[in-house]
């Protein structure tokens, strides 16, 4: 990981000898006192901390930033996949820095697959979580599962630039026409968009793209459609080191 989570209360009493981070500073990255690592609380500001204690807890130092990242203008709308891919879907887009992640029950879906743990026991959040450390950032999307294209589609900005990846239906590639502020990206599911899910996304405004001659996985095509979303929106910002 880039950068490691934490709360409020932990960047005060740091974190217990046998957790899971302070294992992974002490034993995988080897830091000893007064080694530097980033940390950051959940949606706030970023920070460079340096161990003052092992024992009895791991404790640190923190030089916060003086201003925090800015969330990108991106919502990605999924139709719901296997609960692999999911996770995958998961620590990309978080780690990408989509603002929010609609997944929906598409109609050639399947209906199994919310029976697994990952959206039974909440599981969902570990990738998510991951993602967002990865890339050394605190800004974890907002996750949303909803029943239909329908319900996800009265979600979203009306006002946003909004692409559909379906290479069957589409003319070219991802482009912008007018200008925008925020984008809205749809994928189907493994199988597809249904007929009647295309006509919703039309009455929505989605214009349909696709990404070249080639059919990706639905990871990969929520990760390169969103970034080339993002190119046109000129939303980047500069690559910061977080030094406090």
């Amino acid at each position: 990981m880039n950068l490691v989570l934490i709360t409020a209360d932990e960047a005060k009493a740091g974190l217990p000898p046998d957790e899971a981070r302070a294992r992974h500073l002490r034993e995988t990255v080897g830091l000893a006192v007064g080694g530097t690592f980033h940390v950051g609380i959940e949606n706030g500001q970023r920070g460079l901390a340096t161990i003052t204690t092992h024992a009895p807890r791991l404790t640190f130092a923190v030089a916060w930033e003086k201003s925090a990242q800015a969330r990108l203008p991106l919502t990605v709308l999924v139709g719901l996949p296997r609960p692999q891919t999911a996770k995958k879907v998961l620590h990309d887009l978080a780690s990408l820095g989509a603002a929010r992640i609609i997944f929906f029950e598409a109609a050639k879906g399947d209906p199994g697959y919310l029976a697994s743990s990952l959206w039974k026991d909440g599981e969902w959040r570990e990738p998510v979580l991951r993602g967002t450390e990865q890339a050394c950032s605190t800004l974890v999307p907002e996750v949303t599962r909803v029943s239909s294209l329908l319900a996800a589609l009265a979600l979203i900005d009306a006002a946003a630039w909004k692409l559909a990846l379906d290479p069957y239906e589409a003319t070219g590639t991802p482009e912008i026409s007018t200008p925008a502020k925020a984008a809205v990206l749809a994928i189907g599911p493994e199988r597809g968009f249904a007929e009647e899910e295309r006509a919703a996304l039309r009455a929505a405004g989605f214009a349909f793209a696709h990404l070249g001659d080639r059919i990706l996985r639905v990871e990969a095509a929520a990760l390169v459609g969103g970034a080339l979303m993002l190119a046109q929106l000129r939303s980047w910002e500069k690559h910061r080191p977080v030094v406090g």
